[in-house]
């Protein structure tokens, strides 16, 4: 735990020009040597990814830490510490995570009156319903379709559309969220959907295509075909 725990607070404390930030102690440093340097850089590499794991640190408190791992004055033992990060990120992170969705969801409802939202969260917009008789029922049913999936922020991790491929997935197969997408239209359906990340890849995320730890999903996807089984 030790070995873990002052990895994380290393990594927090060298990446930051200023470890006062917003202190009368503050000081910046002239790069005097090699050391100097190399020490700022690998300050650069570890904020930069602390930063895109969590912008919400208190910054001045892992500076304190780090400064008391060096004077042996620490102010929680391995348990205190071990608790502290593991209730941040099995409940902290996720409840805040869930607030900040359902505020985005509730101001893009108010902005456009056509998104729709069910009652696990999924928020919808119909473009056209298809053949709603030969929607997908059964978890092994085979949804034959043209999708593109974009992060809140915008950026595309998948398509299908450039490269006019097709994918075949079973029902059962897909994110929860998507399953209950897939539920609300038929073969020449269109839909455009919200997933919040409890229904679509939560804590885990999905390393193939970029899909981050706790991270809502905006699919436009086309339902071509019904397979049924």
């Amino acid at each position: 735990m030790k070995k873990a725990l002052s990895a994380l607070i290393v990594a927090a404390i060298i990446g930051m020009v200023a470890c006062s930030r917003g202190s009368s102690t503050s000081q910046t440093y002239e790069m005097q040597s090699g050391i100097d340097s190399v020490s700022y850089a690998f300050g650069m590499n570890v904020g930069l990814n602390l930063l895109d794991k969590d912008s919400l640190l208190n910054v001045d408190v892992v500076c304190q830490a780090i400064r008391d791992v060096y004077t042996g004055e620490l102010k929680l033992n391995d348990d205190e510490a071990r608790y502290s990060i593991l209730k941040y990120m099995n409940f902290d992170v996720y409840e805040r995570t869930k607030a900040l969705e359902k505020q985005f969801l509730e101001d893009l409802r108010k902005s456009d009156r056509k998104y729709v939202a069910t009652n696990s969260g999924l928020t919808y917009k119909l473009i056209s319903l298809g053949d709603v008789k030969s929607s997908p029922r059964n978890s092994r049913d085979t949804l034959v379709m043209n999708f593109s999936v974009r992060n809140i922020a915008g950026q595309m991790l998948d398509s299908t559309y450039n490269s006019k491929r097709e994918l075949r997935y079973a029902l059962g197969k897909l994110p929860k969220g998507f399953q209950e997408a897939m539920r609300l239209i038929g073969p020449g359906g269109h839909i455009m959907v919200w997933i919040p990340s409890a229904l679509a890849y939560s804590s885990a995320g999905l390393d193939s295509i970029g899909v981050k730890p706790n991270q809502m999903l905006f699919y436009e996807v086309r339902l071509n075909k019904v397979i049924p089984r």
